[in-house]
């Protein structure tokens, strides 16, 4: 697979200067690779890139499916110090957005709390995901607020993958751009990523609220959370809690699965 190196290595810079690119052609996980490396005190930024894992790792234990070619999958792990770690994932997912689809011109959408879809939402296939692992920072002094070593963790399909006991068929970035390759994805998303993490980390989500709003697959939508809250929901506060409203009134939501009702996401 080829990567045009130079290229990658200018647009993550215009970012952030002293970040560093590593390509391996196969690994278990990209997020458990930077993990470990931390543990041995290694958190300079890093965006670690695999043509091939044979763990990748998606939330609550799932498995990322991925032939290699047909996905661009990275981690990038570096030292954040934030106030508020809340919605974190949000504005990842609105980086990766607004790379894929700058101008909104295909029906994309954000699936709270770290999904990217091809919609609407009733027909929405998922093109992408965001897993984020962290740990106490090397560099944390109590005083200092709360730093942290964040691994950042992204798939986004290509090419749609087959063959899988998937809920419902997922899509890829070739249907929408046949021309899409996992570098030239990568160059459109990584700086536009970075740049999201910037701005979190200096405001946090609550400057990311109205724009998520324009992106919330699920606005309006009759969801069940798998606690076996039901209710219809009304887009996220600006902690990044999914908010429902119930028949008693409107609950937040910090950690859940939520799904379409009748529908199994």
């Amino acid at each position: 697979m080829t990567w045009p190196l130079n290229d990658i290595y200018l647009a993550l810079r215009a970012q952030m200067p002293g970040i560093k690119v590593e390509i391996l052609q196969t690994i278990d996980s990209t997020n458990s690779e930077l993990m470990r490396r931390a543990k041995n005190g290694l958190t300079d930024p890093l965006l670690l890139i695999a043509e091939e894992q044979t763990a990748g790792k998606g939330r609550l234990g799932r498995t990322w499916y991925a032939r290699p070619g047909d996905a661009l999958t990275f981690s990038l792990g570096l030292e954040l110090s934030a106030e508020d770690w809340s919605g974190f994932s949000l504005a990842i997912g609105l980086g990766i957005l607004n790379g894929l689809d700058p101008q909104r011109s295909y029906p994309m959408g954000l699936k709270w709390p770290n999904d990217i879809w091809l919609g609407p939402a009733h027909t929405a296939r998922k093109l992408g995901g965001i897993l984020i692992e962290s740990t106490i920072s090397s560099q944390h002094n109590p005083g200092a607020g709360r730093a942290r070593y964040c691994v950042i963790g992204v798939g986004i399909n290509l090419v749609a993958p087959e063959g899988l006991d998937l809920s419902r068929a997922a899509a890829g970035m070739c249907e929408l751009d046949p021309t899409s390759t996992p570098a030239s994805v990568l160059i459109t998303v990584g700086p536009q990523i970075i740049k999201n993490i910037l701005r979190f980390e200096a405001q946090g989500f609550n400057s990311f609220q109205n724009e998520f709003a324009d992106c919330d697959l699920l606005m309006g939508q009759q969801v069940s959370m798998s606690n076996g809250l039901t209710g219809r929901a009304c887009g996220v506060n600006s902690s990044g809690e999914f908010l429902i409203q119930t028949q008693s009134g409107v609950v937040p939501i910090t950690s859940d699965e939520v799904s379409l009702v009748g529908i199994d996401f």
